[in-house]
């Protein structure tokens, strides 16, 4: 894309979203990352709560033991869920950060593809009046005899 003068600073705008465009889809794409590591960390932590085996028999101590084991392994379930939730609601927010980021990075495309349009209509306007003005002279000088 050739840089127009009167678009330098629109194309400073567009260096400076595409910039920012950049940024944002790579954090969408390490928060898609984490989220998805802790979301398998949350099914393998409920995974080893379901699994857990029961108390069969044994003394108090291995009653207790077993109790506290069970209690840790919810635990760390309930931890696992709540940190891939968070891990969620981030990938969620990055992935409206980064449509936003696009969209307005799009924006400045069409803005400066628009003014393209627009000259390019312009520059065709100034070539048909001038052909016009040089047939109209042709014309005139065929008329006039001018041209003998």
């Amino acid at each position: 894309m050739s840089i127009h003068e009167q678009d330098r600073a629109l194309c400073a705008v567009r260096r400076v979203r595409t910039a920012r465009e950049q940024d944002s889809r790579i954090g969408l794409q390490v928060a898609l990352s984490t989220s998805r590591k802790r979301r398998e960390d949350a099914e393998h932590a409920h995974t080893r709560l379901v699994e857990a085996p029961g108390f069969a028999a044994g003394s108090l101590t291995e009653f207790h033991s077993h109790v506290l084991h069970v209690t840790l392994l919810a635990q760390a379930d309930v931890l696992a869920a709540d940190r891939a939730e968070s891990s969620r609601a981030v990938a969620q927010e990055a992935t409206v950060r980064w449509h936003a980021d696009r969209t307005a990075l799009r924006v400045v495309d069409l803005l400066l593809e628009r003014r393209a349009e627009e000259r390019a209509v312009e520059r065709g306007r100034r070539e048909t009046r001038e052909l016009d003005d040089l047939a109209a002279q042709g014309w005139l000088r065929a008329a006039t005899g001018e041209g003998r």
